[in-house]
């Protein structure tokens, strides 16, 4: 299976998408890849941000500090203030470009605990 991929800055409207994808973070680029699978299926993916993959801030996993807070990498979402925390509010950082929050999470990976994974099997699930 061969998957054609085009970047583009602006968006042809002579194009007909049979499904457009809103976001180009990790799970907006799953849905377009699978969508994609089928060669007869013409998929647009829609990104606010830039493809930012050559910054070395986004692939050095000890630079991501630098991309929170600069509206080029991240959204600066602030909660409203916390009575609990004295009013203060707290920075939520999320991406901002192609690869979304994965893309400034410092390439950080959680495995899940034992018993969460024993707990899928009871869903039904096998592997």
């Amino acid at each position: 299976m061969q998957m054609a991929t085009t970047m583009a800055r602006e968006v042809s409207f002579d194009t007909v998408y049979d499904f457009v994808v809103i976001g180009g973070g990790t799970a907006g680029l799953v849905v377009a890849r699978r969508l994609s699978e089928n060669e007869d299926v013409q998929v647009l993916v829609l990104e606010a941000g830039k493809d930012q993959n050559t910054d070395p801030r986004v692939s050095t996993p000890g630079l991501y500090p630098s991309l929170m807070d600069d509206p080029n990498f991240d959204w600066k979402f602030v909660t409203t203030s916390q009575e609990n925390l004295n009013e203060r509010s707290i920075g939520h950082p999320r991406g901002r470009l192609l690869g979304g929050s994965s893309a400034i999470n410092a390439q950080a990976l959680i495995y899940p605990s034992k018993s969460t994974v024993n707990s899928w099997s009871k869903l039904g699930y096998s592997g």
